[in-house]
């Protein structure tokens, strides 16, 4: 018994089959469902001639008006501090003139007093009038270079560091590149990241592992202090921090050497980040607190903040990011089982906007975030498996799917996003 069409109320025998759909169809259903395919092209074609549309409808002046607004700003700085500098070095000269116009007065004062003492001492030698005549032809020589104008000025050419401005690429999290590169790794493996934008700080197994931008291995160096709670670099020191649960480590990246901070006191530790003068830890505790310590001064206790000031007695702060004169909290609460992202002036932990995030506390995992084009954040949800975008003044900008499970996130140099998940670490290109 022959197949029959697909349609169900045609009892023709089937002609031919449909590999896009996967269904069976008679001579004539088989070209009604052809044709009924190809008139699926006119709303797409509509849809291109719309985008076309936009796209020469685009006005490329005002779309670059902000910024070369700031190119602008910038350009009007630069020659501010070019004129300041000139100013600076005439002043420089003018003083280096009048000091030479006052010495070669000096000697021609010196000259003119040795003659009119002989003179007047009438005790003329033949060695005197050699010694005065040589002093006056070298003076006559030096006042001779002062009236031509001859100052040597050794000037170096301006050089202008292509990196000084960057255009940064949109970031979206819902357009995120592929993942092009897989670091597979032991689950065990503590899931904290760092970076000082040259190496990546990835830990595996029992090793702690510095990879360069290119991907490839730098150096690896045995890690046996037990958990890493957090990770974060100091410019100041050019060394990495490190903190199990009640312990602070250096990381020397050039020497390969840890070694333990003994200034710090023994504490329940949990997230830790630096600014320009400062190492800043949270306590992991409820109730927590924030401490800074002194990088220029053999990290010494300079102050704490606690409860009520940061978070209530059942909140905890899952992380700390410091960047730009300001710090941003991750915070917890067990009681409401929520989590809030909030930025606070560096200067007194004043407030500036706090934000509620659509994610459930979970005690198991710490929620930990990112810096990303400089003054936005990018959130990793392990509990729902998602990545959420943030904007500079605290606005949900978006909020993009992941897999697996992201733990951890960090922008590595400029073009490179990390995320450290549960079982690898995958990049991917910005």
């Amino acid at each position: 018994m022959s197949e029959k069409c697909s349609i169900s109320t045609c009892e023709r025998s089937v002609h031919a089959l449909c590999h896009g759909c996967k269904s069976s169809f008679c001579r004539e259903h088989m070209f009604e469902h052809s044709l009924a395919t190809h008139l699926q092209l006119n709303p797409l074609i509509d849809q291109v001639n719309l985008m076309q549309d936009q796209m020469k409808a685009l006005d490329q002046t005002n779309m670059s008006q902000l910024s070369s607004n700031k190119l602008e700003e910038w350009r009007h700085k630069a020659h501010q501090l070019v004129d300041m500098y000139y100013a600076e070095k005439m002043k420089d000269l003018r003083v280096c003139i009048a000091g030479k116009i006052k010495e070669l007065d000096e000697e021609l004062l010196e000259i003119r007093t040795r003659i009119m003492t002989s003179m007047r001492e009438q005790d003329t030698t033949h060695e005197l009038i050699f010694l005065l005549t040589g002093q006056i032809q070298t003076l006559q020589k030096n006042i001779n270079k002062v009236m031509q104008h001859d100052f040597p000025i050794y000037v170096n050419p301006l050089t202008i560091d292509k990196n000084l401005i960057t255009l940064q690429k949109a970031f979206d999290v819902l357009n995120l590149s592929p993942v092009y590169k897989v670091m597979e790794r032991n689950q065990g493996s503590f899931k904290s990241l760092a970076t000082d934008n040259q190496l990546l700080l990835v830990h595996h197994v029992d090793i702690l592992v510095l990879i360069t931008q290119s991907l490839s291995i730098y150096k690896q160096i045995p890690w046996t202090f037990g958990p890493i709670y957090d990770m974060c670099y100091s410019s100041t020191l050019k060394e990495f921090i490190i903190i199990n649960e009640n312990e602070v480590f250096l990381l020397n990246k050039e020497k390969a050497t840890i070694n333990k901070v003994r200034s710090i006191p023994y504490q329940q530790w949990f997230s830790c980040t630096c600014s320009d003068t400062s190492l800043y830890l949270s306590t992991k505790v409820y109730s927590s607190a924030i401490l800074q310590f002194d990088l220029l001064h053999s990290l010494a206790f300079v102050k704490k903040w606690a409860s009520p000031d940061l978070c209530t007695m059942d909140e905890a702060i899952d992380g700390i990011i410091c960047n730009d004169n300001k710090l941003a909290l991750m915070i917890s609460n067990d009681s409401k089982k929520f989590v809030r992202l909030e930025l606070r002036s560096l200067a007194s932990l004043s407030r500036i906007w706090s934000l509620p995030l659509d994610m459930i506390y979970n005690e198991i995992q710490a929620y930990r975030f990112c810096l990303i084009n400089d003054d936005e954040w990018l959130v990793a949800d392990h509990n729902s498996s998602r990545l959420l975008h943030i904007s500079k003044d605290g606005k949900m900008k978006s909020v993009g799917p992941y897999r697996p499970t992201p733990c951890c996130v960090i922008k590595f140099g400029e073009n490179i996003l990390v995320v450290s998940t549960k079982s690898v670490v995958q990049f991917h290109q910005l």
